[in-house]
């Protein structure tokens, strides 16, 4: 019996998508339309994925700071903060903007990472790879919710890219490109160091360390990279350094439990790319000798690569042993885009145009099924997730909009309160936040005093509350409210939120 054709089964708008992919005259073009539809369709999925609840308070947090810039924060350095003043310069405030600019920053990522992969390995390793990297959830679920991890993701890549090319061929572009893109990563989040840490110690391990150090290279990196970070270096001074009061807060609680964090930190992540790692296992079957070369590549190149992608993960682990301070996976989350030369660039291991059209029929089954799943993603986080704090925020702005202009024509100059409420709130009112939270109450009553504004906190928080009471008493006049909030979807009631607002009105301008 002759044997059936292949052919007969393959989806033709796939097949000329492969060919054109793999066409050295339309793949830059067909990797940029196929990136764009990624952001569309990872777009589509946050949107109505999330459709039951407002922003994370990571987003609404940074509309603030990106409303009040500065060269810092209380939390992490301000590079989040600039991008997202910089993104809605251009694109209308809203829950898709922000969902548009995770998808974007992901999708900008992997094309920085596509570049390099296709520096280093033919068309077909390259693709393998990319599509490799849609298999870590990096890259398309976690990212999705734009924070001070998330902006990480195309710095570390361009720093990766331009330290490569800065090892390969030492002079002053790439390494000053390499050093001002690592300063960058250091504004997005002092977790970067584990960045810097592993690229210098892959170069000391490179035998061609004598040439690379002899060259302007490393000196301009640390040149660039510091110039990058110096203002907010002379910010962290003048304002008693608060970042590394939030990062030492989350120290474990004795080396028992920081021990067992560092070995959650370790399984955490190598789950987070098992994915990949076993599509790659399973569809390129890679001999012993092969994964022998794997291990400890013999060219010198390549080991760096590997040496690289290994202390980007295991550096943390010392640092967190020795300091104490707790480290999760999730913090790996940009440490990702040398893996796929790790695991294709040896000579022993070859792809196909059949495995390049295998793992890409996986990766679009894998985004496609994620959207067409996203309406039940959605119900059953109404169903089965109680909304936290600020997830019904932009129904309480509407409550609070619509009492406030029964009373003023002035704009709320000011929402605080419980910090994830206050920032939610302010957020969907499209106005100033404050938090007072570990702040100064005081300052905030006679800020308050000044310009009238909203206080906000869950009915259930008691200490909340009583601040609130606190802070506006005195003033004229107070009105206080209660209201119980609730979103259906698809016809369905969820769970109900109660939460106290508490308006003081601004005084009256003085007649002239």
């Amino acid at each position: 019996m002759p044997a059936t054709s292949p052919s007969r089964f393959r989806f033709a708008p796939f097949e000329r998508w492969i060919a054109a992919l793999l066409d050295p005259q339309r793949q830059e073009r067909t990797v940029l339309l196929t990136l764009a539809v990624y952001t569309v369709i990872w777009t589509a999925y946050r949107t109505i994925s999330t459709w039951p609840r407002d922003l994370h308070p990571d987003e609404t947090e940074l509309y603030d700071w990106s409303r009040h810039l500065a060269l810092g924060n209380a939390k992490h350095p301000p590079l989040s903060g600039w991008i997202t003043k910089a993104w809605f310069t251009l694109v209308p405030v809203s829950d898709i903007g922000f969902h548009l600019l995770a998808t974007v920053n992901i999708a900008l990522t992997l094309w920085i990472a596509w570049r390099t992969m296709r520096r280093y390995m033919n068309a077909e390793k390259s693709l393998f790879g990319l599509a490799l990297l849609t298999l870590i959830p990096f890259f398309n679920f976690l990212a999705l919710k734009y924070n001070a991890n998330a902006v990480l993701l195309p710095v570390w890549a361009a720093t990766i890219y331009c330290f490569l090319r800065a090892l390969e061929s030492p002079g002053a572009l790439w390494g000053a490109l390499a050093g001002l893109f690592a300063g960058a990563s250091m504004l997005g989040k002092y977790w970067s160091i584990v960045l810097v840490g592993a690229l210098g110690l892959a170069a000391l391990f490179d035998p061609r360390r004598g040439r690379f150090f002899a060259s302007p290279a490393p000196w301009l990196m640390i040149i660039a990279g510091g110039a990058v970070l110096a203002p907010h270096l002379v910010w962290l001074y003048d304002h008693n350094f608060p970042t590394f009061g939030y990062a030492a807060a989350h120290e474990s609680s004795g080396f028992a439990a920081n021990a067992r964090d560092t070995a959650t930190y370790l399984l955490g992540s190598i789950g987070y790319a098992a994915a990949a790692v076993i599509a790659w296992a399973v569809l390129l079957r890679p001999s012993r000798p092969a994964l022998a070369d794997l291990i400890w590549p013999l060219d010198a190149p390549r080991r760096t690569v590997l040496i690289a992608q290994v202390l980007m993960v295991l550096l943390p682990m010392a640092v967190a042993l020795i300091s104490g301070i707790r480290i999760v996976p999730l913090w790996t989350m940009p440490g990702w885009t040398l893996l796929p030369l790790v695991l294709l660039t040896s000579p022993l291991i070859s792809v196909s145009r059949d495995t390049v059209r295998s793992i890409m029929a996986v990766a679009a089954v894998v985004s496609v099924g994620a959207l067409l799943a996203s309406p039940i993603v959605a119900l059953a986080i109404h169903l089965r997730e109680p909304p936290g704090p600020a997830e019904y925020a932009s129904l309480l702005a509407d409550r609070i909009e619509q009492e406030w202009r029964t009373h003023t024509d002035q704009p709320i100059a000011l929402v605080a309160g419980e910090p994830a409420l206050a920032g939610g709130t302010a957020y969907y009112l499209r106005t100033d936040t404050r938090a007072f939270a570990g702040g100064d109450s005081s300052a905030l009553a006679a800020e308050i005093t000044t310009r009238g504004g909203v206080l906000v906190c869950p009915a259930e928080d008691s200490g909340c509350v009583g601040r609130a009471d606190q802070i506006a008493a005195g003033q004229n006049p107070i009105l206080r409210g209660q209201v119980w909030l609730n979103r259906p979807l698809f016809g369905l009631a969820g769970a109900t939120r109660r939460d106290i607002y508490v308006l003081v009105l601004p005084k009256p301008s003085p007649s002239r």
